[in-house]
């Protein structure tokens, strides 16, 4: 699926990250463990959109996403008390996809879901997982008003926001939308030197603050803005799968990764649920 405008939140970087090393680093002397991979989170008020599969890939191999997806899978999210609640459609243009393709089956915050997967034979296995979705909350100041026009400036004082508490969360986590799909870059000294040929534009660039549940209040110094043009301010509550998953992953960053436990049985990876706050902010931002 096609998305339009670039998403500067954190946890789609380190999922990717994930996804894309696949496996736990291995030491000397270990024999290669293959295991399933899981990165999907659930939306209050959405259907399932995106739950991912893949096996994992020797490091030492090239990993090709698309010969490692699974295909043919039983996907189901399921209620706590193990009825069905949806039943996940494989996406055959995206290799590893599964989603839902009844509009009807919102997930409800406050409500805990179970997955389940059976991936198919020969190689079958059954990986299963659990989360509570974060209640509803909204922001209830922002010093940034919806629709304002702001002129991009370092220097001058960062912006405050401050939201209602949500119960049922693991960790708050503030977030930016570039909307303009090809937005002018914000120029940085630490981006490097954007002249180059070869310089490749970032299109995820991590504002990544992750707030335990007692603080319902941020700063958003400047330097968080990436791009100019439209461009809009979120919060999110992440359940305890998820900011459990970022705490460990964060740390873990260029080092091992053997370490990581996973909330999952039988596989590894994420299998989370978060919410937006109401009242997102909107605003225009120019040089």
């Amino acid at each position: 699926m096609n998305q339009p405008k670039k998403n500067i939140a954190a946890t789609l970087s380190l999922f990717f990250f994930l996804t894309l090393n696949g496996c736990e680093e291995p030491n000397s002397g270990y024999d290669y463990d293959k295991q399933v991979v899981v990165n999907g989170t659930l939306t209050a008020g959405q259907n399932v959109d995106t739950l991912k599969l893949h096996w994992t890939s020797e490091v030492d191999k090239f990993y090709d996403r698309k010969a490692l997806a699974i295909p043919g899978a039983i996907v189901l999210i399921k209620n706590s008390d193990g009825s069905v609640f949806d039943s996940l459609w494989y996406d055959t243009s995206n290799p590893g996809r599964y989603y839902s393709n009844d509009p009807a089956k919102k997930i409800e915050p406050t409500k805990t879901y179970l997955l389940y997967v059976k991936t198919p034979s020969p190689d079958s296995r059954i990986v299963t997982g659990m989360t509570t979705v974060p209640d509803t909350f909204s922001i209830i100041y922002s010093s940034v008003k919806n629709n304002d026009t702001l002129i991009y400036n370092p220097n001058a004082s960062p912006h405050l926001f401050a939201w209602s508490p949500s119960k049922t969360l693991g960790t708050y986590l503030p977030t930016i939308f570039s909307l303009d799909s090809n937005a002018a870059m914000i120029p940085k000294e630490f981006y490097g030197d954007t002249t180059k040929k070869d310089f490749q534009r970032p299109e995820k660039i991590a504002y990544r603050v992750g707030l335990p549940r007692e603080q319902t209040n941020t700063l958003l110094p400047w330097v968080f803005l990436n791009y100019f043009g439209n461009t809009r301010f979120d919060i999110f509550a992440i359940d305890e799968n998820s900011a459990d998953f970022l705490n460990q992953v964060i740390p873990a960053q260029g080092g091992e990764l053997k370490e990581i436990h996973y909330r999952l049985n039988g596989g590894i990876g994420i299998f989370g649920a978060k919410t937006q706050a109401k009242n997102g902010i909107q605003a225009y931002i120019k040089p």
